[in-house]
């Protein structure tokens, strides 16, 4: 069986029968029956029903014709890949993502580089905090879209976008702690909830933590949003979470006289210096340090 065949057999049932098939292959009728015969003769099935005027595909026939498109739709796909490779584009691109980048902006330029470079595969990891870095730092991905907490020479970076963290509570919270402002003293009874640092060696760093205050530490910045809005505790959140939150007064912003309640973080791309970056890698970061989506 060869892929010849099968196209053979796709253009029969498209054109609708041998003759028109044989012309839109620019082939004589008798080459196009005699392939159908011979995939015939080893598929052991009849393909063809030969008793009218025109003929025309059995029941068998238009099932192994089903399979047939199949089959040369993988067959396409593969040719596509390996030219994709022989000109040197990365079979897998890793990229870490930490949870501070607003995720809408990256995934319309994450969308456009996937149709832009199918043969591709995409792989994103979610981080926290140190977590990209740490991931970039070690190898296990390509490219890190993290805030900017410390200048690391062993990496190149350039700016993407902006994050606004502020810090928040429930009505129900802030009606417990009483008016505000407050100063720090006053919420050390009151529990700060902390997205945990998925990094394996915890930076000593800290941004905005109370150590002789009350933790609820969790994972992600979603799980953190439902138990400030539960009023449960307190703590910052990227203003893309609670635009909405904030309109409807589910979150109020806190004023605390002696802690910065609200904080402006610099999204960039971070890749390593010692690696050469190939064509899809190159492309990525050229989209997100434009801060636009990549051109087709």
């Amino acid at each position: 069986m060869t892929l010849e065949q099968l196209r053979t057999l796709v253009m029969i049932a498209d054109s609708g029968g041998v003759l028109a098939a044989a012309a839109g292959m620019n082939k004589t009728q008798p080459t196009v029956s005699v392939a159908i015969r011979k995939l015939e003769e080893e598929l052991g099935v009849s393909i063809l029903s030969r008793d009218r005027y025109r003929a025309e595909l059995t029941p068998a026939g238009e099932a192994l014709c089903r399979q047939a498109r199949i089959i040369l739709k993988q067959s396409r796909q593969l040719s596509e890949l390996a030219g994709h490779l022989a000109r040197g584009n990365e079979p897998e691109l890793r990229i870490a993502i930490e949870a501070s980048c607003p995720l809408a902006p990256a995934l319309r330029i994450l969308g456009t580089l996937e149709k832009r470079f199918p043969g591709t595969q995409f792989n994103i990891m979610g981080e926290t905090l140190w977590g990209a870095l740490e991931r970039l730092h070690d190898g296990e991905v390509d490219l890190a879209i993290s805030p900017r907490f410390e200048e690391r020479l062993e990496f190149e970076d350039a700016h993407f976008t902006n994050a606004t963290m502020i810090s928040v509570a429930a009505p129900e919270l802030i009606a417990e702690l009483g008016a505000q402002p407050y100063v720090l003293r006053d919420l050390q009874d009151a529990v700060q909830v902390v997205v945990r640092d998925s990094s394996r060696n915890p930076s000593p760093l800290s941004f905005g933590f109370l150590p002789e205050g009350r933790h609820w530490y969790v994972t992600d910045h979603l799980t953190k949003k439902e138990i400030i809005l539960a009023g449960m505790g307190w703590g910052r959140l990227h203003l893309h979470l609670i635009e909405a939150e904030l309109v409807s007064g589910r979150l109020i912003p806190l004023q605390i006289n002696d802690y910065q309640t609200r904080m402006e973080i610099e999204i960039c791309i971070f890749r390593r210096r010692d690696q050469v970056a190939g064509p899809v890698s190159h492309a990525l970061w050229q989209a997100f340090s434009a801060g636009i989506e990549s051109p087709a």
